[in-house]
């Protein structure tokens, strides 16, 4: 949509408002007509959709704080999505988790993406420091926050 092109909301459409300051923090304002789950199933295609777009390139300017460092919200996994080819996962908070990636908590353990899910839908990671596989979301609660490591070091 243009700059000079303004779209009239009609019946059968349902308003979403994204707030988004330049801390990356949003506020979603909209209806109560739409289901809390399904509004987040919606935004996580939109967030999807925008990744592929973006491309690997680094944004510009590049934002003051990394990517990883989030609010203790639930992450949702309920709600996540999985794209098995690019590894890929997004939770049902609409963050992008890349399992190519080792993923190191706050603890130094490092965690690796094993290809399955849990119960719930959430990734399954592994640890040399852990006897069982870990679901992300929990490992993120107990001992986050994760940052990914990239060439041997976190980043």
């Amino acid at each position: 949509m243009t700059a000079d092109h303004f779209r009239f909301v009609d019946f059968t459409e349902h308003p979403f408002v994204l707030l988004v300051d330049a801390d990356g923090n949003a506020e979603l304002h909209g209806d109560d007509q739409v289901c809390k789950i399904k509004a987040a199933a919606i935004l996580t295609v939109i967030a999807r959709d925008l990744v592929a777009e973006h491309g690997p390139r680094r944004c510009s300017p590049s934002p003051e704080a990394p990517q990883w460092e989030r609010p203790d919200e639930p992450l949702m996994p309920h709600a996540g999505t999985l794209d098995r080819e690019a590894q890929l996962w997004t939770d049902g908070t609409g963050h992008v988790w890349n399992l190519a990636l080792p993923w190191q908590d706050n603890a130094g353990s490092t965690w690796q993406w094993y290809g399955s899910l849990d119960g719930q839908g959430a990734p399954l990671m592994r640890s040399n420091d852990w006897p069982e596989p870990q679901p992300l979301d929990a490992l993120r609660f107990l001992r986050g926050p994760m940052s990914p490591v990239y060439r041997g070091g976190a980043a």
